[in-house]
């Protein structure tokens, strides 16, 4: 179980390919604040996109993914700040159970096509993955890569009005968000998360894989070098050097971002929650999270919910 693959899992990350829009000649759209994180595939031609200063705008290319974080507003226009319209609410032609279709400007000049996805994820597990981005990144394909094919098998899929077509498009979209993010992060592996970096260690990486295959086993430094094949005190050296903590503290920081995704998600019983993640007792886990989060699991719950509560009313 690699590190990205649990991340995206356990916050059950929820996309959707929701648009294929043709723009002619000049034309601009402006996307809405939400999305956690809103994907951008060029299919043909060009655009410029930026987020609130237009002087810093990126040329994108056919073939390329723009990747938006956090709840900004964005756009997206045949040149740097030019005139937009809005993309909720404009008019959409396209097959029922198919993508939307949309067609955005006037005018002479050559077009260009593109797709559109937004993502949305439970909890606080890929906040740090999430930070690791810039708020809006280019991410450019490699010639051969296997992301550039999986975008080739979108445009087509497009273009083909076929039953089931938005339940592929939105599986094919899952494709591209993994492969863009491995791009990405591998391209700038010094902003990246440390647990990205560290997987490429062949010590540290076993380790980590390990933990995340199965964080409720009572892990001691002697299991973990095992996994690694090495001493515990080299595996210590390398996962502290690495990931700036030691690899037992590594192990609870993640067993409590899983008991916070349970106690967020609903009734389940600290006793439950504690046996899922490896303690001996309902009264163990409530000390360890007490500890780490200087209050009771019952407490941070309760806290828990009334701040989604005001969220949801504001």
């Amino acid at each position: 179980m690699d590190v990205l693959t649990d991340l995206l899992q356990r916050s059950r990350a929820r996309g959707a390919a929701f648009s294929h829009s043709t723009a002619h000649g000049a034309w601009g759209v402006r996307f809405p604040v939400g999305a956690q994180l809103a994907i951008h595939g060029i299919l043909g031609g060009e655009a410029f996109a930026w987020t609130d200063d237009a002087g810093t705008s990126r040329h994108v290319l056919a073939g390329d993914i723009v990747l938006v974080r956090g709840s900004a507003e964005h756009f997206m226009a045949h040149s740097p700040g030019a005139e937009t319209v809005p993309f909720l609410g404009h008019p959409s032609v396209g097959p029922p159970g198919g993508a939307q279709r949309m067609v955005f400007g006037e005018g002479p000049g050559s077009s260009t096509t593109f797709f559109c996805g937004a993502y949305t994820f439970v909890g606080d597990l890929c906040a740090g993955l999430l930070a690791g981005l810039p708020e809006l990144t280019v991410v450019r394909p490699r010639s051969g890569s296997s992301l550039r094919a999986t975008l080739d098998v979108f445009a087509g899929e497009l273009l083909d009005d076929a039953p089931g077509q938005q339940a592929l498009l939105d599986s094919l979209l899952d494709v591209v968000l993994v492969q863009a993010l491995r791009e990405q992060l591998a391209a700038d592996v010094h902003a990246a998360p440390a647990w990205f970096r560290a997987m490429d260690d062949p010590t540290v990486g076993s380790a980590l894989r390990a933990v995340h295959a199965e964080p409720a086993r009572n892990w001691t430094v002697a299991d973990l070098a095992a996994e690694a094949s090495v001493s515990r005190a080299v595996l210590a050296r390398r996962f502290t050097a690495l990931l700036g903590v030691a690899p037992l503290a590594y192990v609870t920081d993640w067993r409590m971002a899983l008991a916070r995704e349970q106690l967020r998600e609903g009734a389940t019983s600290l006793a439950a929650i504690a046996r899922s993640l490896g303690y001996a007792s309902e009264f163990s886990f409530a000390a360890a999270f007490k500890r780490h989060h200087r209050m009771p699991p019952g407490r941070w719950r309760t806290a828990s919910r009334r701040q989604a509560a005001g969220l949801a009313s504001v």
